[in-house]
C-alpha cells in the first residue's frame, strides 16, 4: 500500500513468485520478471518477452502504483496483441469489475490472494474451462464485464503451494538496507481474525488463519540457506503470535535444526509472553514489529483495536527483556485522533521502540473506516492513487487531511534525525551501498510538498 515498500528497501515479489511456482508445477514454460528490481521500462521489458513469445501474462497491481502498472499493461497488449493480460492485488479485490471498466487493456482481474485462481488461467486460455466455472476472476463477456463469485479462502491450503520460485529471480536485489546482506520474504500463514476498522488484510485473505506447517515452514527455511545463500528473513504474515503456540514450535524447530539465521516479523501487542519471547530471541528473531497505531486508549476503542495501553506497555517491556528490538507501527488520523493524541503516540514512540513507522490513516474501500469517512464526509482526495499509508487523503472531526500529513511528516523527522537515532545508524552502516540506502531513507521520509 506505498509506492515504496518500507525503509525504501526493495522486497521480492512474493506472490509472484508463488504464482510461478504454480504454474511451473502444472507443466507450464514460466518467466518471472521483477522489472522494479532490473530496472527495466517498458521497451526492455517488451525485447525481453518477445523471445519468450507469452500466451498469458500476469501483472501486480498495487493501488498507489496503478497509473504505472496500467501503462505497463497497454504497452504489453499493443506489443502483443493476442495475449491475455490478467492483473492480481489489492486492485482488483477492492474495486472489482471498476478495474476492467477503466482499463480495456485487461483480459482478466483476480479477487483475494492469486495462486489458485492463477493456476486455472492455462485452461482457460486454451479454451478448456470456462470463465464463469472459476471462483475469484473477473473477465469480459461480450459487452459486459462479470464478477464470479469470491474464492472460498478458508479452503485454500497454504501448506499445498509449493515454495515460491526464488530460482527464477536475482535474489542478489533483495538486500537489507543496513549490512546488504541477502533477505527474503516467507510466509507463515494468511488471514487475520481481527476486526481493525482500517486493515484490508482480512479482506484480502480472510477473517480465519491459515497457518502453514511448521514442516513446511522450515523446509523453506533451509531450502533458502542451503540452496540461495539467503539467511535473513522477514516471516510475512498478519501475526507471528495470532497462534502462540504454532509460534514456539517454529522456534523450537529452528533450534533443534540449528538454523543459524536472522529473521524479523510482526505480532500484535496482546498476544505475546516471556516463553514464546524467550524462543523467538533463541532461534534468530532481531526485530519484532508491533501494531500499536495510537496511544490513546479512546482512539484504539473507536478503531476496534482490541488492545489497551497497558498491553502496549507489557508488550514493549517483555520484548526489550527477550533481547529483540522493537519496531513500533503508528497511524494517524483514525477516529477520535487529535493533536494532542498524535502529539502523545510520537513522544511515547521516541521513548520505547527501537524503529518506528508512522502511517496515515486512509480509508479504503470495503473498510469500516471507509463507511464513517464518507458518512462524515471526511475524504479530501477523490483520486484513489493517491490512497497510500505514506500519503493522508482524509481528515477526521478533529483534523485536516493536510494537519495530519503535517504531523506524520514531523513524527518522522523527530524520531529519526534525534541524536540517539543518528548514531545508530552510523554504527550500522557497514558499506558504501548501506550509506546510500539511509540516504534513500531520508529521501523517503522527507515532507512532501
Amino acid at each position: 500500500m506505498q509506492t515504496k515498500s518500507s525503509w525504501a528497501a526493495l522486497w521480492m515479489p512474493l506472490s509472484l513468485c508463488y504464482i510461478s511456482a504454480v504454474l511451473r508445477e502444472k507443466g507450464h514454460r514460466v518467466k518471472l520478471i521483477d522489472a522494479i528490481a532490473e530496472k527495466l521500462d517498458n521497451n526492455k521489458l517488451i525485447k525481453i518477452l518477445s523471445s519468450f513469445n507469452p500466451e498469458l501474462i500476469i501483472l501486480n497491481t498495487a493501488i498507489p502504483s496503478i497509473g504505472g502498472d496500467m501503462s505497463c499493461a497497454s504497452a504489453l497488449k499493443q506489443a502483443f496483441p493476442s495475449v491475455k493480460i490478467t492483473i492480481v492485488g489489492m486492485y482488483p479485490t477492492i474495486y472489482e469489475s471498476e478495474s476492467l471498466k477503466q482499463f480495456d487493456q485487461i483480459d482478466y482481474a483476480i479477487m483475494d490472494e492469486p495462486e489458485w485462481v492463477s493456476a486455472l488461467l492455462p485452461e482457460l486460455v486454451e479454451g478448456k474451462t470456462s470463465a464463469d466455472s472459476i471462483n475469484g476472476l473477473i473477465y469480459r463477456s461480450e459487452n459486459e464485464i462479470v464478477v464470479n463469485k469470491r474464492q472460498r479462502l478458508s479452503e485454500n491450503n497454504p501448506d499445498d503451494l509449493p515454495f515460491p520460485a526464488r530460482d527464477l529471480l536475482n535474489n542478489d536485489a533483495y538486500c537489507l538496507p543496513t549490512n546488504g546482506k541477502r533477505f527474503t520474504l516467507l510466509n507463515i500463514g494468511r488471514g487475520c481474525s481481527s476486526n481493525c476498522i482500517y486493515c484490508v488484510a482480512n479482506v484480502y485473505y480472510g477473517k480465519i488463519f491459515r497457518k502453514r506447517s511448521v514442516e513446511s515452514i522450515i523446509s523453506e527455511i533451509e531450502q533458502c540457506v542451503y540452496e540461495f545463500n539467503i539467511d535473513n528473513f522477514l516471516f510475512w504474515g498478519e501475526s507471528f503470535t495470532t497462534d502462540q503456540k504454532h509460534g514456539e514450535k517454529i522456534c523450537d524447530a529452528i533450534i533443534h535444526k540449528g538454523l543459524n539465521i536472522s529473521w524479523s516479523t510482526t505480532s500484535r501487542v496482546d498476544t505475546l509472553n516471556e516463553v514464546l519471547l524467550d524462543k523467538m530471541k533463541k532461534a534468530g528473531c532481531i526485530l519484532l514489529g508491533l501494531g500499536i497505531e495510537s496511544y490513546n486508549q479512546d482512539v484504539l476503542d473507536r478503531a476496534r483495536k482490541g488492545i489497551t495501553t497497558d498491553q502496549i506497555d507489557r508488550a514493549i517491556k517483555l520484548t526489550k527483556e527477550a533481547g529483540i528490538n522493537t519496531m513500533g507501527h503508528f497511524m494517524f488520523g483514525l477516529p477520535g485522533d487529535t493533536k494532542d493524541s498524535v502529539m502523545n503516540s510520537i513522544r511515547f514512540a521516541c521513548r520505547n521502540v527501537t524503529y518506528a513507522q508512522f502511517y496515515s490513516a486512509i480509508p479504503y474501500p470495503k473498510t469500516e473506516l471507509a463507511r464513517i469517512a464518507a458518512e462524515s464526509n471526511w475524504i479530501a482526495e477523490t483520486d484513489f492513487t493517491k490512497f497510500e499509508l505514506t500519503n493522508s487523503v482524509m481528515g477526521n472531526e478533529s483534523l485536516t487531511a493536510k494537519e495530519i500529513q503535517k504531523l506524520r511528516n514531523f513524527a518522522y523527522r523527530k524520531f529519526y534525525f534525534r541524536p540517539k537515532m543518528l548514531f545508530q545508524t552510523i554504527r550500522e552502516v557497514s558499506s558504501l551501498s548501506s550509506f546510500l540506502s539511509v540516504l534513500n531513507f531520508i529521501n523517503w521520509i522527507k515532507p512532501k510538498k
